[in-house]
């Protein structure tokens, strides 16, 4: 009996030692499997999807071997990504949803700053890597032209507002501008503008933008003020505004030169993707993968 306890026991030890898999000799980790398959988790929890454990750990470690393989032939080819490419990207996604919500999603997936900036960064090089597979000039306008004719469902434009807005550090700076504004009765324009000069705060023509790019309660206020109005304060991520719309524009069916580079992109996203799971296919038949998840 403390043979076969032994025996056992070292198959046990045998088995978690072995890495999740290899790819052309190089190991995917245990642990680097059950990081991606935690933040995945999560993911799919914050959209209220059933979870199978099995398949999605099956899954995720297909789509390891996958950016494996991809990876080793970027840095063949010389496609890399700095640290200062990746925090540019944090950057914008702390600007977007905000410093607190950022650190939560880190800690509900388990991650460390250092490990989301190097997903970060495999990410970027594996973008770049994928942008290799055709030119912007392999779409031509014949193409782009056809698209927008021939698509099963217009090309819709989506209700937009020209604005100016003006930002504040503080919500008392928003306040006391807002009430000195309406007592003066005065010009949005004009005072927005003298603000500015006295480096009071920043003003911006905005120009026409979605009211969706905003925050969900200040895009409510946006839409909700009409053709010549303003109102605010509004609080933002980090700061607090006034905003004026100038004018707006309806949803409707979008012209064709309005909507052409959106086509041309896309086309080209799909030409670039199609190659390259083309080429992911012959790769992963022609290397030698081994998985271990039993």
């Amino acid at each position: 009996m403390a043979t076969a306890l032994l025996v056992a026991g070292i198959f046990l030890i045998s088995a978690c030692s072995k890495p999740a898999a290899t790819v052309n000799g190089k190991k995917i980790t245990r642990e680097t499997l059950e990081m991606h398959l935690k933040e995945r988790v999560a993911d799919h929890k914050g959209q209220n999807v059933t979870i199978d454990d099995k398949k999605l750990r099956e899954s995720v470690l297909q789509e390891l071997i996958s950016e494996r393989i991809s990876l080793d032939e970027a840095a063949a080819r010389g496609i890399t990504a700095s640290d200062a490419d990746a925090d540019k990207e944090i950057d914008a996604i702390k600007q977007r949803f905000g410093d607190d919500m950022f650190q939560k999603s880190l800690k509900e997936k388990g991650l460390t700053l250092d490990t989301f900036r190097q997903r970060v960064k495999e990410k970027i090089v594996l973008g770049r890597f994928v942008e290799t597979f055709a030119k912007e000039s392999d779409v031509t306008e014949a193409e782009v032209s056809d698209r927008y004719k021939n698509s099963p469902k217009p090309f819709i434009k989506p209700a937009r507002v020209n604005m100016k807005i003006v930002e504040f550090q503080s919500e008392e700076a928003a306040r006391s501008a807002a009430e000195d504004l309406k007592k003066a009765n005065a010009d949005f324009d004009q005072y927005a503008d003298q603000l500015g000069k006295d480096n009071k705060a920043n003003v911006t023509d905005y120009g026409w933008v979605s009211p969706e790019f905003f925050s969900p309660s200040m895009a409510a206020a946006i839409k909700a003020l009409k053709d010549g109005q303003y109102g605010g304060p509004y609080k933002g991520q980090k700061s607090f505004y006034l905003v004026r719309v100038k004018e707006r524009e309806p949803e409707g069916i979008a012209k064709y030169e309005e909507v052409k580079d959106m086509i041309r992109n896309m086309l080209l996203q799909q030409k670039r993707t199609e190659a390259y799971l083309k080429w992911l296919e012959q790769k992963r038949t022609a290397s030698k993968i081994v998985t271990n998840l039993s």
